[in-house]
């Protein structure tokens, strides 16, 4: 029954969602790469507040930064350094990642400024401590504090399109293993970015998203990208 209901979100169907999203993300640049979310809709709101972490095959963050103001001797390449004075205003690119704080640190504004990322504090006596930074890098979290809708990081826009759809299917199948009641309590699931509308992936027989989500499957989710476009178009509209 478990690995029928794997199923129900087609690997095709999230590659088609992702490839409209990132087309649409590429005419709408930023400072720095705008993350991409997967939305989980629940039927039911759990009981108690809900909580799971949930493993990813690549990391969603597009950079990963370190704040010390005592560097390791060997800094891997793939972290970028940052002095503790950047904690009260931290760099565009560095909000939309990863950010290891130093324990050494005291960081009481860090969450703010870095609200669109996420803040790790890192033992940097620990020699294997840029390992489990990494491994920091592929964990997110799916809570669930009050209401029934959730968005879970799972990309963002300088990912290319095979990462982006194994990281959301990963994500689809660890999201509804894991929720109260499982795939039973799934009401919805759409992939969409900060300003984009959200793309279905899948809807539960007897809701109202049914006849879109079946729509998009069949054209390739080419109402979906119109509906951005027409988007963008207002937004554009209303800025001038």
């Amino acid at each position: 029954m478990e690995s029928a209901a794997a199923n129900r979100v087609r690997r095709e169907d999230v590659a088609r969602a992702v490839a409209a999203l990132l087309r649409w993300l590429q005419h709408h640049p930023t400072p720095a790469p705008e993350p991409i979310y997967l939305l989980v809709t629940l039927k039911r709101a759990p009981v108690r507040r809900f909580e799971h972490t949930l493993r990813l095959p690549r990391s969603p963050f597009p950079s990963i930064s370190l704040v010390s103001d005592r560097l390791p001797a060997e800094l891997p390449d793939d972290i970028d350094p940052l002095p503790a004075s950047a904690l009260g205003s931290l760099p565009a690119a560095a909000r939309r990642g990863l950010v290891l704080v130093d324990r050494r640190l005291r960081f009481p504004s860090a969450g703010k400024a870095a609200a669109k990322g996420r803040v790790v504090p890192v033992d940097l006596a620990d020699p294997a401590w840029a390992e489990s930074a990494r491994e920091a890098a592929l964990r997110v979290e799916l809570r669930v504090e009050g209401g029934t809708c959730r968005a879970v990081r799972v990309g963002h826009a300088a990912m290319a399109q095979e990462e982006a759809v194994e990281n959301l299917v990963a994500a689809v199948e660890a999201a509804a293993a894991c929720v109260p009641r499982k795939w039973r309590n799934v009401r919805a699931l759409h992939v969409k970015a900060p300003e984009s509308i959200a793309l279905p992936l899948y809807s539960s027989i007897g809701t109202g998203d049914d006849g879109k989500a079946e729509e998009a499957k069949r054209k390739g989710v080419a109402v979906e990208e119109q509906g951005i476009v027409k988007k963008s178009k207002k937004i554009s509209s209303a800025g001038r």
